[in-house]
């Protein structure tokens, strides 16, 4: 979707497409209760003239009845229009959270980087709902006012002149005042949702930290915290919201004088005997009604500004774009692939280089083992790998192409990743597993699983794959996690794995129980193992080893192991008087 059409009418209109019978509906139903509105104060009208004329008990019992039967219409079709528009409102702007929230999935890990979940939450969810009165009740209820405003002001010009004159007066005064300040708390309401969303942030983080927060005592820094974004919450909303009533406000002053004067010319009327005491009623409620679209319009006013700021964000949100652009290229070769640096360089920002001319080639079904010092840009090449970030300089090649040519879909299918943190979702056992993919069996899974010693686990569950885990994994021991995620990579069948440090975790058991699974999901793919502890690296091919995002040595894992002048040799004796200590 082009910036350019994010908040034209056009994007807009397109979510109410799908509901468009349901909002002819509302319309409809709209100008039904209009009608019965307009009728009311008339029945109530001919009752005080009979009342005080001479009318009879029995029609003064009918114009009661048919008073009371409106009322009741009135007020079920004021449920409904309730009803139909929340629904409206709701269909319409849930289709825009998907979009907004597909649109952010793709978005780069730079871009992730700047956000916190729980900002996103709120642009997503918080400034859409800022909208849904947008997409459910803006249209109808200013059609509906404005239907209303001509049905009173109608009647009173064939019934006077003077106080139609009165009322038509105060409505365009109205109308023009609340138009000129329209967008008055605009620039305020973004502030707010901005506050908003910066308080949804802090609260996402310390929570997913919390173990840090409490372990170090830090929770009454962060309640510091909580209070003075409270406090920007507050000062912010209490701001946009004198400035989006202030419409409102300067209707009230108008309409109050418009009631005095309306009454003033009703009573003079009647005392020279122009109109009826009924007549005198029906103008003074059709002045009180004539209110009624006011107010909506401004409330709709005040909502607009809302929505507008809602509008604002989403475009903006809109407008941002992956940096990782999508490749045309589907083909690779069958069977494991090859992977090749060609003089690769890569930085976070512009601060700081990561990465330094890395150029090794690495044939089909060979293991490369990644060693160094934490920050020396080991697991930034697994990033790179699956373009999660783009290169500065160089390039890089899986079997033989150059992955910015390639569709993310066709690298992602033969690449997988196991990285450190695994997360887990709220859903079954099998949903997890398989991330909620339906095409793969219960018979590949427990073939799978049985192959990496999963399965006793999974039938010791009360429900077996239909199980339901809970997001974050809490069920789970660090080997079981672990294992988890192989059996994730085993199911995709890639033919290039990056382990991310897969037992940084485990003890010494449990980590030769995944060393065993790791083999055997290597045996049919090239792999990328980065580790900490050398032992997992007995059985790779070939050793690179990183010292501040430069590779200061690369070879055959024997050689290297058996040469005393090596790198990698001095990390292996190192490596042993650890463990003897």
């Amino acid at each position: 979707m082009p910036p350019k059409q994010s908040l034209s009418m056009a994007w807009l209109l397109q979510y109410l497409r799908p509901v468009k019978w349901r909002m002819v509906l509302l319309l409809f139903m709209l100008l039904i209760s209009i009608a019965l509105q307009l009728v009311n104060p008339q029945i109530v009208q001919r009752f005080i003239d009979q009342a005080t004329g001479s009318g009879t008990v029995s029609s003064l019992l009918a114009l009661a009845g048919l008073y009371l039967v409106v009322a009741v219409l009135n007020q079920l079709f004021t449920v409904a229009l309730d009803y139909l528009g929340n629904d409206v409102a709701w269909r319409s702007t849930n289709r825009m959270r998907a979009d907004l929230l597909k649109h952010t999935l793709r978005l780069d890990m730079r871009f992730h980087n700047r956000k916190t979940p729980g900002e996103m939450i709120e642009r997503i969810d918080g400034d859409v709902t800022h909208m849904s009165n947008f997409f459910g009740m803006f249209i109808v209820q200013i059609v509906g006012s404005f239907v209303l405003l001509t049905g009173i002001l109608g009647y009173m010009f064939v019934h006077s002149l003077p106080i139609a004159a009165t009322m038509t007066a105060f409505t365009c005064l109205s109308i023009g005042v609340m138009f000129a300040i329209r967008n008055l708390g605009v620039k305020s309401s973004q502030e707010e949702r901005q506050a908003n969303a910066s308080l949804f942030g802090l609260i996402e983080e310390r929570i997913s930290g919390i173990e840090d927060v409490q372990a170090n005592g830090g929770v009454p820094r962060l309640m510091n915290r909580y209070h003075r974004a409270m406090r920007a919450v507050f000062r912010s909303g209490l701001k946009a919201w004198m400035l989006r009533v202030t419409p409102w406000n300067a209707t009230v002053i108008l309409f109050t004088i418009a009631v005095t004067a309306v009454l003033l010319i009703s009573v003079r009327l009647y005392l020279h005997g122009e109109i009826t005491l009924g007549t005198l009623f029906l103008f003074f409620q059709y002045t009180q009604m004539l209110n009624d679209p006011m107010e909506q319009l401004g409330n709709q006013l005040q909502e607009f500004q809302k929505a507008k700021s809602g509008m604002l964000r989403t475009r903006e949100l809109l407008s941002s774009r992956s940096e990782i652009e999508d490749g045309v290229e589907e083909a690779l070769p069958d069977g494991p692939l090859s992977v090749s640096f060609e003089q690769v360089s890569f930085s976070y920002n512009e601060e700081q280089q990561v990465l330094h001319e890395i150029s090794f080639d690495l044939k089909p079904g060979e293991r490369l083992g990644l060693v160094g010092r934490t920050g020396s840009g080991k697991s930034s090449i697994s990033r790179l790998l699956l373009r999660l970030y783009n290169i500065d300089d160089g390039i890089i090649r899986i079997g033989g192409v150059d992955i910015r040519s390639l569709r993310l879909k066709a690298l992602y299918r033969r690449v997988g990743m196991v990285t450190q943190d695994v997360q887990l979702f709220d859903g079954t056992l099998r949903d997890n597993l398989t991330l909620f993919n339906p095409n793969l069996s219960d018979e590949e899974v427990f073939e799978t699983t049985d192959r990496l010693g999963l399965r006793p686990w999974i039938e010791a569950m009360p429900l077996g794959l239909d199980t339901r885990l809970t997001t974050g994994g809490a069920s789970l021991s660090a080997g079981e996690a672990q294992l988890f995620a192989l059996t994730r990579v085993f199911l995709t069948k890639p033919s290039l794995v990056i382990l991310d440090e897969p037992s940084s975790r485990l003890d010494a058991a449990t980590e030769a129980a995944l060393q065993t699974a790791v083999d055997q999901l290597l045996e049919r793919c090239t792999g990328i193992v980065i580790a900490h502890r050398l032992s997992t690296l007995d059985n790779v091919d070939k050793i690179m080893v990183l010292r501040q995002g430069r590779m200061i040595e690369f070879g055959a894992r024997d050689a290297l192991a058996q040469n005393p002048s090596s790198e990698f040799f001095r990390l292996l004796q190192s490596d042993r008087q650890e463990e003897l200590a």
